[in-house]
Formats: structure tokens, C-alpha cells, sequence
């Protein structure tokens, strides 16, 4: 009573699964998460959602109530993802949705940091200094990135993940410039290059444990796919 019965419908037998371990993964995941959108939200928002939404939106934004009721919802959601990967059954409406809204956000944030600044860098020694002055910035660009890698191990073909991640940062980058907002920076497209090859390395090694298989509208989770 006290776990989850395994599948083994693709012939393998994979242990069971005790029912507390999804839920605590769960309340786990809500904790971290919420403390992490609270600081991306709050101290760092302070300096970067006046140039991303403009004063009028910052003001509804910055609401206590609206803060909180988003960073809920965020960390909700990181809960929710958790939960499902422990529990070895993701719903595919769900994680599909999630993953657009991710890159749509990624996006915005990436194109909207820095509206009415444009400049060139082609100097990448200049990440030195960067690190030194804005390591947070360093570190922005290269976590954003980290999701859209994992997301990219989809595509199979590695020499396809990467060059559709090449196209997509120098687009923004060249955007960033075109329509004044921000700096076409070689070192931001290393930084982003380095956290997409992280998520990508990341589900990469993971994969090599878990076969992933399709039931209707759920991804099963199961053993190694060289069992």
C-alpha cells in the first residue's frame, strides 16, 4: 500500500516507487523555487522590470499581492514538473505548454533587459571584466540557456540542437541591436552557448538511464534503455 506499482509493459521490471517520494520531491522543489523567483523578482527585478515592462506595468507588477500570487504560480509550476518526473508519468499537454511559455519568456527577457541601449562587442576578453563588474548578468545568460538545451535534446540530432541554438542567439543578439535594445555581445552568446550546453550534456547523461516512452497523453518514465 505504502508504494506505487512499476511498469514494466515494455518488458522490463523497474522498482517500485514509495507514494510519499513524488510529493516530497514536490513540496521540495515548491520551497526552492519560490525563494528563487522571490529573489529573481524582487532584488534583482528591482533593476531590470522598469526596462523590460515599462513604469506602468512595473507598478501592477511590484504590488505585493501580484508578486506574490506570481511567484505562487511559478513555483507551482516547478513543483508540478517535479512531481511528475518523480512520479515517472509527465503530462505532454502540460510539459509542452510549459516549455513554449518558457522560451516566450526567455525571449522577452533576453530582447527587453536593455531597451534604448545599443552597442557592439566583439571582443570576448571582455567576459573577464564583465564577470568582475555584473557576474549576475554572466549568470543570467547562461541559466536562461540552460532549459532551452535540455528542451533542445529533443531534436535527436545533436549537430541540428546546436545549430538551431546558434541561429536563435545570434538573432537576438543581432535584434538586441537593430532595434535598440542592448548590446550585440560576443561574450552574451558565449555565456548563452555555455548554459545551453550544460541543459543539452545535462538530459543527455540523463537519458542514458531513463527510457522515455509515450502512453496516450503521458510521458512514462522507466528504467535504462540498454536494459
Amino acid at each position: 500500500m505504502g508504494k506505487i506499482v512499476s511498469d514494466n509493459s515494455d518488458g522490463h521490471d523497474y522498482k517500485a516507487l514509495p507514494r510519499w517520494k513524488p510529493w516530497a520531491a514536490g513540496v521540495v522543489a515548491f520551497v526552492v523555487a519560490w525563494w528563487f523567483f522571490w529573489f529573481l523578482l524582487v532584488p534583482v527585478g528591482d533593476r531590470y522590470l522598469p526596462l523590460m515592462l515599462g513604469y506602468r506595468l512595473t507598478m501592477i507588477v511590484s504590488n505585493p499581492f501580484v508578486m506574490l500570487a506570481i511567484i505562487s504560480v511559478c513555483a507551482l509550476t516547478c513543483a508540478l514538473v517535479v512531481f511528475q518526473c518523480t512520479n515517472r508519468r509527465v503530462n505532454v499537454a502540460f510539459i509542452t505548454a510549459l516549455s513554449w511559455l518558457y522560451v516566450i519568456a526567455a525571449v522577452a527577457a533576453i530582447m527587453l533587459k536593455s531597451r534604448g541601449v545599443q552597442g557592439v562587442n566583439f571582443n570576448p576578453g571582455n567576459i573577464i571584466a564583465q564577470l568582475q563588474v555584473s557576474p549576475a548578468v554572466v549568470l543570467f545568460n547562461i541559466l536562461v540557456f540552460v532549459p532551452v538545451g535540455i528542451m533542445a535534446y529533443s531534436l535527436h540530432r545533436v549537430g541540428i540542437a546546436y545549430a538551431t541554438a546558434a541561429a536563435a542567439i545570434v538573432a537576438m543578439e543581432a535584434g538586441q541591436y537593430a532595434f535598440h535594445l542592448g548590446v550585440c555581445d560576443i561574450d552574451d552568446m558565449m555565456a548563452n552557448a555555455i548554459g545551453f550546453t550544460m541543459g543539452y550534456l545535462a538530459m543527455s547523461l540523463w537519458r542514458r538511464k531513463h527510457r522515455v516512452t509515450r502512453e496516450g497523453a503521458w510521458y512514462v518514465i522507466g528504467g535504462t534503455p540498454a536494459d
